[in-house]
């Protein structure tokens, strides 16, 4: 039954609290990896057919729910949640990012939303997929089926006072993409290892020129190339190093400079495997944008929020950015608590006390 008018409104606020807190928890048991939602999308979407009157409608490989209002004169908004969890070693998933809040909080703001008028139409955007950087690219869907003006979206931030709002014009989280180089010799004795081609060399010149490929001063903000492994040859004593790969993630504030970090990289591991006489291939993995803030739209929540500037970019990204390529908006972060585990560790949960700041943040943009 959806919410209405006929009961107070400390007691609303106290019922869709109530609400959420079970939805949350619903979600939390049944965590999902990146494109394998299949539970958590149908909870959410049951949950506003239940709970609300709002339209619903596919977005990508997510949906969106449409609060319209005939004749608005305010420009309209998106608000964005995402509901994937991580991969564990296990084989298993776990919400250790906190997802599973990010989207009952969401669902909160649109509870809060029925019945009422805010002068515009909101979309409440639900996301598959961020993990990966693979679910906003397909969502971006949203704005050849609507008109929105602006996009918002949060991320809970342990080791930040509960409830603290930080964002910054620009640079919210950098780009980032996994990449893997591929070299492939000839196979030989290891007692004639002259009558194979090894990778062994190339791949050591890589490594040691990796650090001044990305220095700082040949970019125009943070730039870092971090090894993730390298695989070289079998454990097997008898026989010479034939292939290896190189497993790298490359950061950057800024999309230019992480292409140009790239096209170094992969022009110096070419022509290596050109003075080595092995073949070269390479691989993309969890590629994301930068997430560049408009910065009216930053100044406008650090406003709203009584937020802090957060001085420099988050060096972990988020797909957000592929929003914010063809909207304007801006994402934030709300502080989890200062004694909240960090996220992506097999301790941390969305704590239940972050919900309703998150709510009272998504409430604010939405009568802005």
């Amino acid at each position: 039954m959806p919410f209405g008018n006929s009961i107070t409104k400390d007691k609303v606020i106290q019922v869709i609290l109530e609400t959420i807190l079970q939805l949350r928890k619903k979600l939390h048991a049944c965590p999902e990896i990146s494109g394998r939602e299949e539970k958590s999308k149908a909870l959410l979407t049951d949950f506003f057919k239940q709970h609300t009157t709002l339209e619903i409608h596919p977005c990508g490989d997510g949906f969106y729910a449409a609060h319209r209002e005939p004749g608005a004169a305010k420009p309209a908004i998106a608000l964005r949640a995402d509901y994937d969890a991580l991969s564990l070693p296990d084989g298993n998933a776990g919400h250790l990012c906190g997802h599973d809040g990010h989207a009952a909080a969401l669902c909160g703001a649109a509870l809060s939303a029925e019945g009422k008028t805010f002068g515009r139409n909101i979309f409440f955007l639900f996301q598959p997929a961020e993990e990966t950087g693979a679910g906003a690219e397909g969502c971006c869907e949203l704005f050849a089926k609507e008109t929105v003006h602006e996009i918002y979206g949060a991320h809970n931030l342990p080791g930040l006072p509960l409830g603290l709002v930080t964002t910054r014009p620009g640079t919210f989280a950098c780009a980032s993409r996994g990449v893997i180089l591929y070299f492939q010799g000839k196979p030989a004795h290891a007692a004639y290892p002259e009558n194979g081609i090894s990778p062994a060399e190339a791949v050591g010149k890589l490594l040691c020129a990796l650090p001044a490929l990305s220095a700082p001063s040949r970019y125009t903000g943070m730039t870092m190339c971090t090894v993730i492994g390298v695989k070289m040859g079998e454990k097997a004593f008898g026989a010479a190093a034939e292939s290896a790969e190189i497993w790298l993630t490359l950061r950057a504030e800024h999309d230019q400079d992480l292409a140009s970090l790239f096209d170094e990289i992969l022009r110096l591991s070419q022509n290596l495997a050109a003075e080595q006489h092995l073949s070269f291939s390479h691989q993309l993995q969890d590629v994301f944008p930068a997430t560049e803030n408009d910065p009216a739209c930053a100044e406008k929540v650090l406003s709203l929020c009584q937020g802090e500037l957060l001085e420099s970019p988050m060096r972990w990204s988020e797909d957000f950015g592929h929003y914010l390529h063809i909207c304007s908006g801006a994402f934030f972060g709300i502080g989890a608590g200062i004694e909240q585990p960090p996220l992506h560790t097999e301790h941390y949960e969305y704590p239940d006390a972050l919900l309703q700041p998150t709510i009272n943040a998504f409430l604010a943009l939405m009568h802005s």
